[in-house]
């Protein structure tokens, strides 16, 4: 322990007893404070905690003891007694006074650019995994979009609105100092598209949020002018944990139980099994659901059933079911009863569990941080299951008073079990979506009829008709599925040489390697299997689209390909990655007011990304996994044009020279330069074009360090920031040379075929980056001791060279091209305040508000867009409008009939012509309603501490955006089908065109009538085009109550006694409810894309929390 020197008092003591004063001095989480300064207020007597956090100290009964220690708040004590332990609570605006760039640890006095520094503690969601969805309401300019609640899913994170019109938009992740690369590169519409590949789209999946330590948010040209050509949409800066020098060890367990809820019909307008059974009653008596369509068909619900049991003759039992009306009225009113509750059947609350166990310490020599994590998740649904260990290894080494060289080994393994999907297929024909045997749980339970069963009476799996084959969702669970695998590993290493007082080196380099492998399991039990051999008659073998149709024999009937065995699909996606970084940084001070800093270095990108796939068909699951491979289905592939093996390689190289200048003068006027100069071989051959100088300038007045404001008991901060620069990224295009694809000619007759090159891509040597030009305004102030603090920011940004898709001369043999031809505009205004509203010893009250408004138009694009791909749900690009706007089609009403028309700027025919493919003058007629993304953000926290208990919660809000509803309208329905509750009020009698906008069931006679003139397709369309109309878009601007952690935080007495240094309890929902949407809606999240495969929303969960240090 060591005793400050002592000088003779200015006052006397406090009168009183003189006591020997001793305790212990911890943080907030029991951990003992070495070095705490304990001081006498008023004088300089005073004494500093030992390695134990211990102290003495010589007082008087009722002097008050000042406890200081950095980075925490100075606490107060008045002396009552011999005993006086003392928890201590960071200082948020001071540890916030350092911002983290991944690249330097700056000043945030002489910090000129606009971010924004999240706390773990502030920040950790227990019960949620993925890092990136707990940034949503927390800064100020962030948003983020669940479009699935999937694990391994990333979700939609952008920062200003993002940057690019067709490239990526994602921020740029970097974790300890090192780009963290995207396995897969993903657009918004295969994020959203529910494919398999999103399970390996999220960067930080392998991430343990209990390892970080703080995030940083990197928004303007400023703060991010480092990373020059990379930048584009922003960046994430995570800091994981690190062991501290000359602290006493401690280890930590934190365990969480989560528990979903399932989720209920009652949250969705959908009708149940009585008022489905009388649609389909009314279908038959229009002439639908008839026996040979019904058993025969692609599909049959429950008349397939019955009509099954009508031709099954038993010579002892007779025929299952007598043909009789009143016999065949019996039957279905025991499936018009059922009333199935497939979320019931489907989903589960069985409770996950997350474990994390770290150790951290450290001596004169070298601090420590290890952790292992485990967390389990045995399926939300019967469809899926994870399991992922992560481990996490730091270590700091102070070699000497001049070297420090530190270790870093981060992994994790993932083993996860997902619905077996297809990709979602886009037909732009008919306008709609299409995912063959999709068996999402989800979509499932929303798109079947309740009036199915998944077993029947007694007790058996009950199936019908699905893709010409028998179904059970049961029994196809469990023989098709998405198993995956992902190793994720990374070993880093940094060194630090202190030159001399004022230079100092400094190396990183980071060796990342990511394995990941994606099985398709489609056993000989399953539907799919069952459908590849779905020929018991005629009629089935001539429409079953899965046999194989001979070219050499065209009259016959089409023959079963896959006779034996099921299909084994295998994907891997695999990664590596090399980054190393040199920089000196030189910092000196001048007569004590001229601060010059001056950092520059080289940085070399090497990331290398492989894909292989192969298709197994006639393996036989059941025999040992031999197969069975029958001729026939490989000439189908190759009649369907379909690769059923293949490898594709990408080779990305990169290096960039950087330099940074800051001056400041006396703390209060700062500078700030940067020029960096990248070079990749993704972009053109020419230097101007493969290389890119980017640069930033900026500059910050601390107007609170004036003289004038030195004495202010109102303003504790107040500081000006301006910068402007250019930044830039890779877009959508990253091809320099021709890009030539070896393919076989489609032709119908299998020897006819042979090998040819495919000229994708001409070689584009003018290829280069996408540019942004960045103006951006701050204000900081404080007031009150900074109870309150504010930060306001407003930008301008000025897209340029975006990529885009243009049409060509044709002179050079490509009608279109990928080129640098798009610009766009982006202004907003960011705010974000806090306030210390409440702070007494045992009750404080904290609030955080941030809210984000921006204003979007795309100014240059020469991108023809079809109609499809401006009214489906993603949206698209038109010029004068903001990224991935909606249009609809403007709806007319309906016709005598009950059918759906639509205005048109020109004389074409309302309800026949709707055409899904047009580009020409298509603005005409469309109608725009907004964009997909919302321009206005916010969230709103609260922390409320009385004595050891806290109270927290997290409100978050979009607005702003429009949300195309779910299709569900058809021209043509069966009896699987589920009819949202609207369809009540749907065309039933003349006149009722009047009243009502739901469109007509439509009969026999108005199909063969389409039918007959050649036009069943216009009416299939017409129907397609009201789920893409006016009628079917509503706001998506909604606030969520996103979570309530309620904690308590055991005594230290008590907890002594125990062996525990710390010990708490939390407990704590997450995404309780929806405290305002949008009540069109009916049940559908606001932010969730309902696409089938493997997405799933996010969810109600409950959570309880362990966390127990020693």
């Amino acid at each position: 322990m060591k005793h400050l020197p002592s000088r003779e008092q200015d006052t006397a003591s406090a009168p009183g007893q003189q006591l020997q004063v001793s305790g212990t001095v911890t943080d907030a989480q029991g951990v003992p404070l070495p070095g705490v300064t304990v001081i006498i207020e008023g004088t300089s007597n005073g004494v500093t905690s030992d390695f134990n956090g211990n102290y003495t100290i010589l007082a008087q009964q009722g002097d008050i003891l000042e406890f200081r220690y950095v980075g925490m708040k100075t606490r107060k004590v008045t002396v009552e007694g011999e005993e006086i332990n003392v928890s201590l609570e960071e200082d948020i605006a001071e540890l916030e006074g350092v911002v983290v760039t991944g690249y330097q640890d700056i000043d945030k006095k002489v910090f000129t650019g606009a971010s924004q520094t999240i706390k773990a503690e502030e920040m950790k969601i227990d019960g949620i995994i993925d890092v990136g969805r707990m940034l949503e309401g927390r800064a100020a300019g962030v948003n983020v979009q669940n479009v699935t609640g999937t694990f391994g899913a990333a979700p939609k994170i952008t920062i200003r609105g993002g940057s690019s019109i067709f490239g990526d938009t994602k921020p740029l992740w970097v974790v300890d100092g090192a780009v963290q690369e995207e396995i897969v590169n993903l657009s918004f519409d295969q994020l959203v598209s529910g494919d398999a590949a999103t399970l390996v789209s999220s960067a930080i999946a392998g991430l343990n949020a209990n390892d970080i330590e703080t995030i940083e948010i990197l928004k303007d040209a400023s703060a991010l002018s480092l990373y020059g050509a990379r930048a584009l949409n922003g960046a994430v800066i995570i800091t994981t944990k690190r062991g501290k020098k000359n602290t006493k060890s401690t280890v930590t367990y934190q365990g969480e139980y989560t528990v979903r809820s399932i989720p209920r019909y009652s949250e969705y307008d959908l009708l149940n099994s009585q008022e489905t059974m009388a649609v389909y009653k009314e279908m038959e008596g229009k002439g639908f659901l008839r026996l040979a369509p019904t058993t025969q068909g692609r599909y049959g619900g429950v008349y397939n059933i019955m009509y099954r049991a009508i031709n099954n003759y038993d010579s002892e039992d007779g025929f299952g079911l007598v043909n009789t009306p009143e016999a065949r009225n019996r039957f279905l009113q025991q499936y018009e009863m059922a009333n199935t509750d497939w979320f019931k059947v489907l989903f589960r609350s069985l409770p996950t569990q997350n474990h994390t166990l770290s150790f951290s310490g450290g001596g004169e020599s070298s601090s420590q941080y290890a952790s292992i994590g485990y967390f389990s998740d045995p399926g939300w649904s019967i469809a899926d299951r994870i399991r992922r260990i992560t481990g996490n290894i730091r270590n700091t080494y102070y070699l000497s008073d001049k070297v420090t060289a530190g270790l870093l080994v981060q992994g994790s393994i993932r083993e996860q079990k997902a619905p077996g999907t297809y990709n979602r297929q886009t037909n732009t024909v008919d306008g709609e979506y299409t995912r063959n045997f999709d068996i999402n749980p989800f979509s499932y339970a929303l798109n079947t009829s309740r009036t199915l069963r998944p077993e029947d009476s007694e007790g058996n799996l009950e199936y019908y008709r699905f893709n010409w084959a028998p179904f059970n969702i049961i029994n196809e669970q469990k023989n098709n599925t998405t198993d995956l695998q992902v190793l994720d590993l990374k070993l880093q290493g940094d060194l630090q040489i202190k030159l001399n007082n004022d230079l100092k080196y400094s190396f990183l380099g980071s060796v990342r390697y990511v394995k990941s492998s994606k099985e398709h399991n489609i056993t000989e039990n399953s539907n799919v299997a069952a459908a590849y051999r779905a020929n018991e008659t005629k009629v089935v073998a001539d429409q079953n689209i899965f046999l194989f149709k001979d070219p050499d024999n065209p009259t016959s009937l089409p023959q079963v390909a896959l006779p034996y065995g099921g299909i084994y699909n295998k994907n891997e996606d695999n990664l590596q990655s090399f980054y190393f970084r040199n920089a000196l940084d030189f910092s000196k001070t001048f007569d004590n007011k001229h601060d010059l800093k001056l950092y520059l270095g080289q940085e070399y990108r090497h990331t290398d990304r492989d894909n292989n796939f192969f298709t197994g068909f006639g393996y036989q699951y059941t025999r040992g996994g031999i197969p069975f491979t029958n001729y026939r289905i490989l000439q189908k592939n190759i009649i369907d044009n379909l690769d059923y093996f293949g490898k594709t390689e990408d080779r990305e190289r990169g290096i960039a020279f950087f330099m940074q200048g800051t001056y400041a003068f006396d703390n209060r006027y700062v500078i700030s330069a940067t020029g960096n100069y990248e070079g990749s071989n993704k972009l053109g051959r020419a230097t101007s074009a493969r290389w890119l100088p980017t640069w930033n300038i900026s500059g910050k007045w601390n107007v609170s360090n004036e003289q004038f404001l030195q004495d202010s008991n109102v303003i504790s901060n107040l500081s000006l920031r301006a910068g402007y620069g250019l930044v830039a990224g890779l877009g959508s295009a990253s091809n320099a040379l021709a890009i030539f694809r070896n393919e076989i000619t489609n032709r119908f007759n299998a020897d006819d075929r042979e090998n040819v090159i495919n000229i994708e891509e001409l070689e584009n040597s003018e290829l280069t980056w996408e540019k942004l030009y960045e103006a951006n305004i701050g204000l900081d102030i404080g007031f009150l001791n900074n109870d309150v603090s504010l930060t306001v920011d407003v930008y301008r940004k000025r897209s340029f060279d975006l990529i885009d898709y243009v049409r060509t001369t044709g002179i050079g043999g490509q009608a279109y091209k990928l080129a640098n031809n798009a610009d766009m505009l982006t202004r907003g205004i960011e705010v974000a305040l806090r306030t210390n509203n409440i702070s007494s010893d045992h009750f404080k009250w904290t609030s955080t508000v941030n809210f984000a408004w921006f204003n979007q138009e795309i100014t240059r694009l020469q991108n023809e867009s079809s109609v499809f791909n401006l009214v489906r749900d993603v949206g698209g690009n038109v010029v004068g409008r903001q990224r991935n706007s909606i249009y609809s089609f403007d709806f007319a009403g309906l016709d005598e009939s009950g059918l759906p028309t639509y205005h048109y700027h020109d004389d074409r025919d309302p309800l026949r012509d709707a055409n899904f493919q047009e580009t020409q003058d298509i603005l005409k007629y469309l109608k725009y309603e907004g964009p997909v993304e919302p321009n206005i953000t916010g969230g709103l926290s609260n922390t409320l501490k009385w004595k050891n208990w806290e109270l927290s919660s997290l409100i978050t809000m979009q607005a702003g955006n429009k949300i195309r509803l779910t299709p569900v309208y058809s021209s043509s329905y069966n009896d699987l089908s589920v009819f949202p509750g609207e369809f009540k009020n749907r065309w039933l009698i003349p006149g009722d065109e009047n009243t009502t906008s739901i469109p007509v069931l439509p009969d026999g006679r108005t199909l063969q009538n389409f039918s007959e003139t050649g036009s069943d397709r216009d009416l299939s369309r017409a129907y397609n085009a009201y789920n893409y109309s006016t009628e079917r878009v509503v706001d998506g601007s909604f606030v969520r109550m996103k979570n309530i952690a309620l904690t308590y935080t055991f005594p230290r007495s008590l907890t002594e006694k125990m062996g525990m240094r710390t010990f708490l309890l939390r407990f704590q929902t997450t995404n309780p409810f929806l405290i305002y949407s949008d009540s069109a809606l009916n049940g559908q999240d606001p932010e969730f894309f309902r696409s089938g495969g493997v997405a799933y929303p996010i969810t109600r969960q409950y959570t309880l929390t362990l966390n127990v240090g020693f």
